[in-house]
């Protein structure tokens, strides 16, 4: 059944990253594509920022075999991009798991990408790609296209859902609160900020096909 999930993973893991260590403030969004070894994402947008700086970063930095701008619109602007296809990396592991990016997004502080995958296998491929190749991921929303499932509703992953009911059943929510972030998350035994972390994906995650919905 085809599947759609949602990954994050840290600004300098992908190749566009080092955009952000010298215009901190852009948004970068990658057109949504079926990648391919002739076409790896090729089209990308860069916001909040002169085209003119953003050609510059990419010169100084060369982190793609070459670039073009298509569309100049003062304070943001489309570049068509040449990858080095023999450089291992997230894009190469995009193209072995023959994913569908349906949108992608970066900011200083993340990457996040949306994919659609003919069958969970495909989503699994991926991330087993990235941890043979210490890229940082973490999957953050994950459902069938078309139905929930009873061990997978409201697009929770496990994680989301195990913090989520962590939290209800310890207490967390009553007022006041039994217990804290901290506490919480030592009984799974991570970090605090991971903990947090878990939760807010699991909020939107569950607003998303719930209220707004």
């Amino acid at each position: 059944m085809a599947t759609i999930a949602e990954f994050s993973i840290p600004a300098d893991d992908f190749p566009l990253g080092h955009i952000f260590e010298s215009l901190p403030d852009v948004t970068i969004e990658i057109e949504r594509v079926v990648p391919t070894e002739d076409a790896i994402l090729p089209y990308f947008w860069v916001r909040n920022v002169s085209v003119e700086r953003v050609r510059e970063t990419l010169e100084a930095r060369g982190a793609l075999q070459s670039f073009a701008v298509v569309d100049d619109l003062g304070t943001q602007g489309l570049f068509r991009a040449n990858w080095d296809a023999n450089v291992e990396g997230v894009l190469t592991g995009i193209v072995d798991a023959e994913l569908t990016l349906l949108s992608a997004t970066g900011t200083q502080e993340e990457w996040i990408f949306e994919f659609r995958a003919e069958d969970t296998d495909r989503i699994a491929a991926f991330q087993q790609y990235c941890t043979t190749h210490d890229i940082d991921i973490e999957l953050s929303r994950l459902h069938a296209v078309g139905g929930r499932n009873g061990t997978n509703q409201y697009s929770l992953t496990p994680e989301q859902r195990e913090a989520l009911l962590l939290a209800y059943n310890e207490g967390y929510y009553e007022t006041p609160p039994q217990t804290n972030l901290a506490e919480l998350a030592e009984k799974l035994g991570i970090a605090r900020q991971s903990f947090t972390d878990r939760l807010r994906r699991g909020y939107k995650n569950l607003l998303g096909d719930t209220l707004a919905h």
